[in-house]
């Protein structure tokens, strides 16, 4: 993987970590990180396998968030855990 995919991926997860946005816009919140994951695979950074594993995670932490608020909860979901199982380590190391 290149650094740029690296970055990219990163900077979507990093959005996904927001939590101040995810519960303060969750509609907003899931359609940026919808858009972006979209972005990503018309670019060519990501292909539709990893797409899908990025709507996914949108899916799951968008779908909780609700949850959480229509009970009026203001929950941190565990974003940090959630392993996109995209590979951005591999072709980072042949290329330092």
């Amino acid at each position: 993987m290149t650094k740029t995919k690296e970055m990219e991926v990163r900077a979507w997860h990093l959005l996904l970590e927001d939590d101040a946005y995810r519960l303060d816009l969750p509609d907003d919140f899931y359609q940026t990180l919808i858009s972006r994951s979209d972005e990503l695979v018309l670019r060519e950074v990501i292909d539709l396998s990893e797409w899908q594993q990025l709507k996914d995670a949108a899916d799951a932490v968008y779908a909780k968030t609700l949850q959480g608020l229509s009970v009026c909860q203001r929950d941190c979901v565990d974003t940090m855990s959630i392993d996109l199982n995209i590979d951005t380590a591999q072709q980072t190391a042949s290329h330092s």
